[in-house]
Protein backbone atom coordinates (compact mmCIF):
# COMPACT_ATOMS: atom_id res chain seq x y z
CA UNK A 1 0.00 0.00 0.00
CA UNK A 2 1.67 3.64 1.20
CA UNK A 3 5.19 3.43 2.66
CA UNK A 4 7.34 5.57 4.32
CA UNK A 5 7.35 9.20 3.14
CA UNK A 6 3.91 8.81 1.37
CA UNK A 7 1.25 11.26 1.80
CA UNK A 8 -2.71 10.90 1.42
CA UNK A 9 -5.13 12.95 1.37
CA UNK A 10 -9.00 12.16 2.50
CA UNK A 11 -11.90 14.33 0.93
CA UNK A 12 -14.06 16.14 3.35
CA UNK A 13 -18.18 16.59 2.64
CA UNK A 14 -20.93 18.35 4.64
CA UNK A 15 -22.71 16.67 7.10
CA UNK A 16 -25.73 14.45 5.69
CA UNK A 17 -27.63 11.54 6.11
CA UNK A 18 -24.67 10.22 5.19
CA UNK A 19 -21.49 11.78 5.95
CA UNK A 20 -18.47 10.51 3.99
CA UNK A 21 -16.33 13.23 4.95
CA UNK A 22 -12.30 11.99 6.59
CA UNK A 23 -13.62 11.95 10.01
CA UNK A 24 -17.02 10.42 9.11
CA UNK A 25 -18.06 6.52 7.66
CA UNK A 26 -15.40 5.99 4.93
CA UNK A 27 -12.73 8.37 5.94
CA UNK A 28 -11.80 6.99 9.12
CA UNK A 29 -11.43 3.39 8.92
CA UNK A 30 -9.92 4.31 5.37
CA UNK A 31 -7.11 6.38 7.39
CA UNK A 32 -6.62 3.84 9.91
CA UNK A 33 -5.75 1.01 7.28
CA UNK A 34 -3.27 3.55 5.72
CA UNK A 35 -1.37 4.57 8.69
CA UNK A 36 -1.34 0.91 9.75
CA UNK A 37 0.37 0.21 6.30
CA UNK A 38 3.01 2.98 7.56
CA UNK A 39 1.37 5.85 5.38
CA UNK A 40 1.20 9.20 6.38
CA UNK A 41 -2.12 10.66 5.99
CA UNK A 42 -4.24 13.49 6.13
CA UNK A 43 -7.85 14.01 6.70
CA UNK A 44 -10.24 16.36 5.36
CA UNK A 45 -13.40 16.93 6.79
CA UNK A 46 -15.82 19.98 7.52
CA UNK A 47 -16.31 19.95 11.16
CA UNK A 48 -12.83 20.42 12.88
CA UNK A 49 -14.59 19.43 16.07
CA UNK A 50 -14.95 15.06 14.57
CA UNK A 51 -11.42 15.70 13.10
CA UNK A 52 -10.17 15.65 16.45
CA UNK A 53 -11.97 13.30 17.52
CA UNK A 54 -10.92 10.76 14.56
CA UNK A 55 -7.79 12.19 15.01
CA UNK A 56 -8.03 10.96 19.02
CA UNK A 57 -9.63 7.38 18.14
CA UNK A 58 -6.93 7.03 15.13
CA UNK A 59 -3.56 7.51 17.45
CA UNK A 60 -1.42 7.70 14.63
CA UNK A 61 1.78 8.18 16.46
CA UNK A 62 4.12 11.52 15.68
CA UNK A 63 3.81 13.20 12.90
CA UNK A 64 1.86 10.50 10.94
CA UNK A 65 -1.30 12.89 10.73
CA UNK A 66 -2.44 16.26 9.71
CA UNK A 67 -5.73 17.11 10.01
CA UNK A 68 -7.59 19.96 7.31
CA UNK A 69 -11.23 21.29 7.85
CA UNK A 70 -12.70 22.47 4.68
CA UNK A 71 -15.26 22.63 2.53
CA UNK A 72 -15.07 20.57 -0.79
CA UNK A 73 -17.96 22.68 -2.38
CA UNK A 74 -15.38 25.68 -1.92
CA UNK A 75 -12.96 26.06 -4.39
CA UNK A 76 -10.44 28.11 -2.06
CA UNK A 77 -10.86 25.70 0.78
CA UNK A 78 -9.93 22.42 -1.86
CA UNK A 79 -7.00 24.32 -3.22
CA UNK A 80 -6.17 24.85 0.65
CA UNK A 81 -6.50 21.68 1.64
CA UNK A 82 -4.09 20.16 -1.47
CA UNK A 83 -1.19 22.95 -0.61
CA UNK A 84 -1.09 22.01 3.53
CA UNK A 85 -0.30 18.73 2.61
CA UNK A 86 2.23 19.59 0.03
CA UNK A 87 3.79 21.78 2.16
CA UNK A 88 4.14 19.81 5.25
CA UNK A 89 5.08 16.57 3.11
CA UNK A 90 6.00 17.78 -0.05
CA UNK A 91 3.86 15.35 -1.85
CA UNK A 92 0.74 13.58 -2.41
CA UNK A 93 1.08 9.78 -3.66
CA UNK A 94 -2.31 8.44 -3.00
CA UNK A 95 -6.15 10.33 -2.94
CA UNK A 96 -9.01 9.21 -1.91
CA UNK A 97 -11.11 11.54 -2.83
CA UNK A 98 -14.77 10.31 -1.55
CA UNK A 99 -16.81 13.18 -0.30
CA UNK A 100 -20.15 12.36 -0.38
CA UNK A 101 -23.68 13.41 1.07
CA UNK A 102 -26.93 10.96 0.49
CA UNK A 103 -28.89 14.13 0.89
CA UNK A 104 -32.57 14.54 1.68
CA UNK A 105 -34.71 11.02 0.59
CA UNK A 106 -37.71 12.47 -0.68
CA UNK A 107 -39.51 12.27 -4.20
CA UNK A 108 -38.34 14.86 -6.72
CA UNK A 109 -41.71 16.81 -6.54
CA UNK A 110 -40.62 16.92 -2.61
CA UNK A 111 -37.14 18.29 -2.43
CA UNK A 112 -36.09 21.35 -2.85
CA UNK A 113 -33.91 23.28 -5.40
CA UNK A 114 -31.39 24.11 -2.58
CA UNK A 115 -31.17 20.65 -1.18
CA UNK A 116 -30.23 19.28 -4.80
CA UNK A 117 -27.72 22.54 -5.48
CA UNK A 118 -25.85 21.19 -2.03
CA UNK A 119 -26.42 17.35 -3.41
CA UNK A 120 -24.43 18.25 -6.47
CA UNK A 121 -22.38 20.74 -4.93
CA UNK A 122 -20.76 17.93 -2.44
CA UNK A 123 -20.79 15.11 -4.42
CA UNK A 124 -19.54 16.20 -8.13
CA UNK A 125 -18.41 19.66 -7.52
CA UNK A 126 -16.50 18.55 -4.89
CA UNK A 127 -15.23 15.51 -6.64
CA UNK A 128 -14.10 17.60 -9.40
CA UNK A 129 -12.07 20.41 -7.42
CA UNK A 130 -10.44 17.75 -5.43
CA UNK A 131 -9.15 16.41 -8.83
CA UNK A 132 -8.40 19.86 -10.38
CA UNK A 133 -6.37 20.58 -7.58
CA UNK A 134 -4.17 17.13 -6.67
CA UNK A 135 -3.80 16.38 -10.42
CA UNK A 136 -1.20 18.87 -11.26
CA UNK A 137 1.05 18.27 -7.92
CA UNK A 138 1.09 14.36 -9.16
CA UNK A 139 1.85 15.28 -12.40
CA UNK A 140 4.86 17.67 -11.47
CA UNK A 141 6.53 14.56 -9.38
CA UNK A 142 5.50 12.10 -12.14
CA UNK A 143 3.83 9.81 -9.41
CA UNK A 144 0.21 9.31 -7.18
CA UNK A 145 -2.71 7.55 -8.43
Amino acid sequence: MASEGVSDVFGSARPGRRDHGGAGGLGAPTAKAFLAEGARVAIVDLSQDALDATAENLAPGEGRLITVAADVSRDDEVKRYIDVVVEKWGRIDAFFNHAGIEGKVAPIVDQAVADFDRLVSVNIRGTWLGLHYVLPVMYAQRSGS
